[in-house]
């Protein structure tokens, strides 16, 4: 086996072997309150991913999150997504505040990746799904997050396509 095949079944080896984060803040559910209250504002978008042969995959029926932006969830996804929108390898933090995951919203996304989450409070989220597939038995995609900022009651419309 020449190096070159040494090299490629390392670079495999060592990209299933990326630790999950570890996060350091506590949650602060005074912080993250404002998820529970009604208001006039709306989230709504589509999410996909193109593949590397132009074909387009959507979020079709995966569950898209709704998340309170605060200092516990802005670390969590600086972890999980390190700066970007997509995340294809890091693992979820090996332990994550049950109380964190009791004040988020969930939708499902349709056919073609679209959702919307309705009667919002002004406030900053995060919003996350996955658009995933399968190629020859392995796993293809990964998860997308988008940012969104509701102020007066506004309705915000996002695309996410992990850039």
């Amino acid at each position: 086996m020449g190096k070159y095949w040494i090299a490629i079944i390392a670079s495999i080896v060592l990209s299933g072997c990326v630790a999950a984060p570890k996060i350091t803040s506590t949650f602060s559910p005074s912080e993250a309150e404002f998820i529970n209250k009604t208001g006039s504002g709306s989230i709504s978008g589509q999410a996909f991913l193109r593949r590397n042969d132009g074909m387009v995959v959507y979020a079709a029926g995966s569950d898209v999150h709704l998340i309170p932006r605060t200092t516990y969830a802005q670390e969590r996804m600086n972890a999980l997504y390190r700066g970007g929108k997509i995340n294809n390898m890091v693992p979820d933090p090996e332990v994550t505040d049950p109380l964190y995951r009791s004040m988020t919203k969930t939708v499902r996304a349709n056919g073609e990746g679209r959702f919307r989450f309705e009667g919002l409070a002004d406030g900053d989220y995060f919003v996350v799904t996955k658009v995933v597939w399968l190629i020859g038995g392995s796993t293809q995609g990964g998860s997308l997050m988008e940012t969104a900022n509701i102020r007066n009651g506004q309705a915000v419309e996002l695309i996410m396509t992990g850039e």
